[in-house]
């Protein structure tokens, strides 16, 4: 039986940017509502009351990219769309321990400059997050 999958909320993804904020410095402050709320609803879209993005890790793929992209905050885009990735992953049992590792820092820092840049689009953005994860947990 599949379990329905937990999304994250607006809020959420606030207080991610506030504990990355917290932890590493930068300007806490949001610079478009709007833009946070379609980078955190895009991923969540329906079609005929059917997901449009199914997989879970295209999803938090879409939550990274989309977090990176829109830019709704002063600072700390990329950290808080990687920390919402990686929430959105572990909320729904996807993220092992080993996972992040600092022995691969490199490699995700480079990840997310390249979605940042807009070097990579959403489905390469997924591609590349299945990768750094290791074999994909399915539900």
């Amino acid at each position: 039986m599949k379990r329905e999958i937990a999304h994250l909320t607006v809020a959420a993804v606030e207080a991610i940017h506030d504990e990355v904020l917290a932890a590493h410095g930068g300007a806490p402050s949001l610079r478009d509502r709007g833009m946070l709320e379609s980078a955190v609803l895009a991923p969540q879209a329906t079609m005929l009351g059917e997901p449009m993005i199914k997989d879970p890790v295209e999803i938090a793929a879409a939550y990274l990219h989309y977090i990176c992209l829109n830019h709704p905050f002063i600072d700390g885009n990329k950290r808080a769309a990687l920390g919402a990735c990686l929430v959105f992953l572990d909320l729904n049992g996807l993220l092992a321990d080993e996972s992040v590792t600092t022995k691969a820092a490199d490699a995700w820092e480079r990840f997310v400059l390249d979605v940042a840049a807009g070097k990579i689009d959403r489905i390469e953005c997924a591609k590349r997050l299945g990768k750094l994860l290791g074999p994909k947990k399915r539900r």
